[in-house]
């Protein structure tokens, strides 16, 4: 992938949350940071023993946005879903007893790191007067296996010795592209328009890492599509926004008993306690 399309990509994405700033009224969102740590692996067929690769680094940029309630004026009232677009670099990575060398002797590992888009669907519901959000991200993966950090290394079963290599991406070969699914349960706390967020996640990899022994017959394997394990962290703050989150408990406490006593539209009280109807 070159610098071209890289730039290309991140520009799309920009453009896409700057836009949703054209009608501040309609729309609400935040924009946040996360980084974190979690495990790699791969699923080979036929099957190929292949144990995870654990301490494997995440961290990128979310986009978050939210419509409003039935009435638009209250961000979370009624409405219980959300888009999260996000822009993350992961490490990925396998290992299994070695093909090319004495399977018995030697462990053979692979570690590269991926330029990811997960485009979610963000359900949530609240506790703590609003303060906690608890949510589940559940969506799709576009991905790019980028050359620069990608390493193989073999590594003796006695001995513990590790050879290290650069690894070299040849396209008769290998799938830089990628596509999977993800899920993720997390929960955020919010400090009036700051959100703190903790989140375990999910990806499911559709797409294979080494093209099929039908495509590629340098290989044994008719699939090899890669998953992750990642735990993460991040920050938020949040714009446009006209309720919920971004009022104090005490002013949120005060707005939904104000909403409580107002009568609907055409009804009012008169001295004697009578409720009179009047056409709009």
């Amino acid at each position: 992938m070159n610098v071209k399309k890289i730039k290309t990509l991140l520009c799309t994405l920009l453009l896409l949350v700057a836009g949703g700033g054209v009608e501040a009224s309609a729309q609400r969102q935040y924009l946040g940071f996360k980084g974190g740590w979690g495990e790699g692996d791969v699923r080979l067929y036929p099957h190929w023993t292949s144990p995870p690769v654990w301490g494997k680094f995440n961290g990128g940029f979310y986009w978050v946005y939210y419509g409003g309630g039935k009435d638009n004026a209250y961000l979370y009232d009624s409405y219980t879903g959300g888009l999260c677009v996000e822009l993350e670099l992961i490490q990925r990575g396998f290992q299994y007893a070695a093909l090319d060398r004495n399977s018995k002797t030697y462990t053979y590992e692979r570690a590269m790191n991926t330029l990811m888009v997960p485009i979610m669907w963000q359900p949530h519901v609240f506790a703590f007067d609003e303060r906690l959000r608890l949510f589940l991200n559940a969506g799709a993966t576009l991905s790019y296996n980028l050359a620069v950090g990608s390493k193989e290394f073999y590594t003796h079963n006695e001995t513990g010795e590790r050879e290290e290599f650069d690894y070299e991406w040849q396209t008769v070969r290998d799938n830089q592209w990628g596509y999977g699914l993800v899920v993720g349960l997390g929960a955020g706390w919010a400090l009036e328009k700051v959100e703190l967020m903790f989140e375990a996640r999910y990806y499911f990899g559709y797409s294979d890492i080494v093209k099929r022994k039908t495509i590629y017959l340098g290989t044994q394997f008719l699939r090899s599509p890669l998953d992750n394990i990642n735990f993460s962290l991040g920050v938020a703050y949040h714009w446009n926004h006209s309720g919920g989150w971004a009022k104090s408990p005490a002013e949120r406490r005060a707005a939904r008993a104000a909403r409580e006593d107002v009568l609907p539209s055409g009804v009012y009280e008169t001295e004697g306690g009578t409720t009179l109807m009047v056409n709009q």
